[in-house]
């Protein structure tokens, strides 16, 4: 690379540094940060973002507790009735699924 086209891309990299020093005052931010905390504005921003991140947890707990409480409502309405076949039933499902049925036995 000769001098001039050094000189060359050394004046095209300062002048697009200038612009985006120029720029930066025009460009608005973020409500929180153009105005700071306190904001009517910059609040409400900050509560729909917290709103947001909390969504996909809300919505795997709950989806969670549906099935922990279905299931737990089975085993208990079996174990109420009485019905030794529905026992059993779910007696067969937990060693298919490889779920212990049993204590481990000391030898």
């Amino acid at each position: 690379m000769n001098a001039r086209q050094l000189a060359a891309r050394l004046a095209w990299l300062s002048l697009a540094i200038l612009i985006v020093i120029v720029q930066a005052a025009i460009v608005e931010a973020c409500p929180t940060c153009k105005a700071g905390f306190g904001d009517r504005q910059a609040d409400a921003y900050g509560w729909s973002i917290i709103f947001m991140m909390a969504m996909p947890f809300t919505l795997v707990g709950a989806f969670a507790a549906y099935v922990f409480w279905s299931i737990r409502s089975k085993a208990s309405a079996a174990m109420a009735a009485g019905s030794d076949e529905a026992v059993a039933e779910l007696a067969r499902r937990k060693s298919a699924s490889g779920v212990p049925t049993q204590p481990p036995v000391d030898a």
